[in-house]
């Protein structure tokens, strides 16, 4: 679906509370946004329920959207990961799955058992390639829970510099193992 297919959807939900509009985009977007929690380290429990309340919020504040500030999809991960901001915050408990991140990373090899001593030994790579600063943003990010926008307050960065900068690393640490 384009833009203006997203559009019309929103309009319709907004104006006429159509429910079918707003089924058609749930279909869409539900299965994206789900991914989006799963990709981020949450289990399938928690990013079902996650993406059920980013569904609703869209439904109850579909007044909110304006085309003219953003695309729907925008707004939409917008609300998603404020979604995911504050579920982390209520559970300061949560504790990242090494697995599945390590499952995440090696995408084309997952049927691959790591025992302790393969681990050790890509992690003692993932430290020989990235450097400091780079290793920095990771940790502050995955391991210290810390927001984009928080790590760009430290760091005293631009905030598309932090995003663009973990992509970026997220993609070598794939290349590298």
């Amino acid at each position: 679906m384009d833009k203006s297919g997203l559009d019309r959807l929103m309009v319709k939900i907004n104006n006429d509370r159509d429910e079918i509009a707003f089924s058609e985009l749930f279909d869409f977007l539900s299965p994206k946004i789900n991914s989006y929690y799963l990709q981020n380290g949450l289990i399938s429990d928690n990013a079902e329920e996650l993406t059920q309340e980013v569904m609703s919020t869209i439904w109850s504040k579909s007044h909110l959207y304006d085309s003219s500030k953003s695309a729907v999809s925008t707004w939409v991960y917008t609300i998603a990961r404020n979604k995911k901001v504050d579920f982390l915050r209520k559970n300061k408990d949560f504790k990242y799955n090494e697995y599945d991140i390590r499952e995440f990373l090696y995408q084309a090899n997952t049927e691959h058992k790591n025992d302790k001593y393969e681990i050790r030994d890509q992690v003692e790579k993932i430290n020989k390639e990235l450097d400091y600063k780079q290793r920095q943003i990771i940790k502050m990010n995955f391991f210290e829970n810390k927001s984009h926008k928080k790590i760009s307050e430290e760091l005293e960065i631009p905030l598309g510099t932090v995003k663009s900068r973990i992509r970026h690393i997220l993609i070598k640490m794939q290349r590298i193992l």
